[in-house]
């Protein structure tokens, strides 16, 4: 994952795909369906001209009391409510920008379109989050729509790890991740058709309080396009923003980049550090 920062690990060909910066915040009751059009106008002549309807995401929060972690809501429903506000997608005519919004949602996204564009660097996301957040703010403010109250914040890194060309099958991920050592007490089974996990690691300040949580996912697949092997890498870094405001989400964001880029570097190989050709960072 690379970064511009000098004490993180950067690489010239990274194997991200997709990021996803998110703010979660209380619901806004105020915000219906007719106020879509504000919305569409306002971002339409910054770029982002189309759209798409999608289910809402439930609210994750996460927490480190006793209960199993993250904590999913789950939204209550009266039969005589209005139906639920989707979710909008607003997309550049590259679609390989878009905006997300929903009653308690506000996601900037970059993925990387079918000409493999470079990814843009989490500074160049994290600018556009705050010029798109910033319109955002000043549509429900035009409409007296409410106040955000952030609860959540939430950066997520998709990487596509292609191994075909250096012989690496599903079952070898030694080769491609530090976790796995394939090694076993008896010989009865050997060398696996695949394999995925998903880790958790508590993200901690300089006091060794728990701030959130850092989320990594590992599953085999294959390229839709040329169906080539390779490996999917979600690492999903969240939580609570402290002081609850955009300040605080910012600095959150930056520590959650942090958590992800040390993350990955960390749970990969040198093997693959070549391949993606490493060249710096502690």
């Amino acid at each position: 994952m690379p970064d511009e920062h000098p004490a993180l690990p950067d690489f010239d060909s990274p194997p991200v795909v997709e990021v996803a910066i998110s703010l979660q915040f209380e619901p806004l009751e105020a915000l219906h369906s007719s106020h879509l059009g504000l919305l569409w106008n306002a971002f339409r002549s910054e770029g982002f001209s189309n759209t798409e309807d999608h289910a809402e995401l439930a609210p994750v929060v996460e927490d480190f009391d006793p209960m199993p972690t993250p904590r999913v809501g789950v939204r209550l429903q009266a039969f005589d409510d209005a139906p639920p506000l989707p979710r909008i997608w607003f997309l550049n005519s590259a679609r390989n920008e878009l905006i997300q919004i929903q009653r308690d949602r506000f996601i900037v996204n970059w993925r990387q379109g079918a000409d493999a564009q470079p990814y843009p660097r989490y500074v160049n996301i994290k600018r556009r989050l705050q010029s798109e957040f910033a319109t955002f703010i000043a549509c429900l403010a035009s409409e007296n729509l409410g106040t955000i109250r952030l609860t959540q914040c939430e950066l997520t890194y998709v990487n596509h790890i292609t191994v075909a060309a250096a012989g690496i099958l599903h079952g070898d991920i030694s080769s491609v991740v530090t976790t796995w050592t394939n090694t076993y007490s008896e010989p009865f089974l050997a060398k696996p058709e695949d394999v995925a996990f998903h880790a958790r690691y508590k993200m901690c300040d300089e006091q060794g309080k728990p701030v959130g949580r850092l989320h990594v996912s590992f599953q085999p697949a294959y390229r839709a396009t040329t169906a080539e092997p390779i490996f999917v890498m979600n690492m999903t870094a969240r939580g609570e923003p402290r002081p609850a405001d955009f300040e605080g989400a910012l600095e959150l964001f930056d520590r959650e980049h942090e958590w992800i880029v040390r993350g990955f570097a960390s749970i990969t190989t040198e093997q693959m550090h070549k391949e993606w050709r490493r060249k710096h960072g502690s």
